[in-house]
């Protein structure tokens, strides 16, 4: 015969109480990891182009 475990005998559960920060649905704008890099080297190249252009500079 195959007995019934009580609440005492129950395993935790699999996250042990870790809270999912990826799953939860932000209101913000969505945007691509790909936009990101494209968008950080744009402005790369627009600093050196000003370092290069600028007559001011020292």
């Amino acid at each position: 015969m195959r007995r019934r475990r009580g609440r005492e005998g129950e395993l935790p559960p699999a996250s042990a109480g870790l809270i999912r920060y990826f799953s939860e649905e932000t209101h913000g704008p969505k945007v691509s990891p790909k936009a990101i890099m494209i968008f950080a080297v744009m402005i790369i190249i627009f600093e050196i182009l000003l370092r290069i252009y600028n007559p001011l500079s020292t």
